[in-house]
């Protein structure tokens, strides 16, 4: 049982009779100095038991140094979410509350792989023509939150230019104040520019496209 997480197993099974292909998820902890770490893995080694069609692989962060750089993960816990394809989207922290259902809609949507964004948006994410590393600062308090950070993923999915970072702004406090962040939710832009607030789609892809 998932109860301590506000979850049953009957829910996750339910939920992940819509995964198409399948999906890997990447963990990534350490031993020490690490709040959530442990609990965090529990979490996330009991969800894939629930289908076969997840895998999921766990790396120390501080002994594999290599598979840090490999998946361009910064901190812990942190966990990379892979479909037919590694479309760059890492989670840093673990789902809470009303997150957790939108965790397990995330896994379904990355296993499915397909553009559901609106062709007008479609065209204009077709102008990015390189990389584009999108870090959106969230909070499980933040009804403004989810939206962001769901809409973030589906760009990740429906362009390979886009890489997305998704994280929990009150567990890495540091990070959010190295990158400035005053208010929640904060989109950051390849690292130098950001921009506050829960747009809509277009407004939202149209200040991505200005920043980068």
């Amino acid at each position: 049982m998932l109860k301590p997480y506000g979850l049953d197993m009957e829910t996750i099974e339910i939920k992940f009779r819509s995964l198409k292909n399948d999906v890997k998820l990447v963990y990534f902890t350490r031993e020490s100095d690490c709040n959530h770490c442990n609990e965090a893995k529990r979490f996330f080694e009991k969800v894939a038991s629930v289908s076969r069609k997840i895998e999921f692989e766990v790396f120390n962060f501080a002994i594999n140094l290599k598979k840090d750089w490999e998946y361009r993960i910064f901190a812990v816990p942190a966990l990379a979410i892979m479909g037919e394809k590694d479309y760059g989207i890492r989670y840093y922290g673990y789902p809470q509350g009303t997150e957790l259902y939108n965790f397990l809609d995330d896994v379904v949507y990355v296993s499915c792989g397909e553009n559901t964004l609106p062709s007008v948006v479609s065209e204009k994410l077709q102008k990015l023509d390189e990389k584009v590393q999108l870090k959106i600062f969230v909070s499980s308090t933040c009804p403004y939150s989810l939206p962001v950070a769901k809409l973030g993923l589906k760009l990740a999915v429906a362009n390979d230019n886009i890489c997305v970072d998704i994280i929990d702004a009150i567990d890495f406090l540091e990070v959010s104040e190295k990158y400035d962040v005053r208010g929640i939710p904060m989109t950051v832009v390849n690292e130098k520019n950001g921009f506050y607030g829960a747009l809509n789609v277009e407004e939202y892809v149209d200040n991505i496209l200005k920043l980068a």
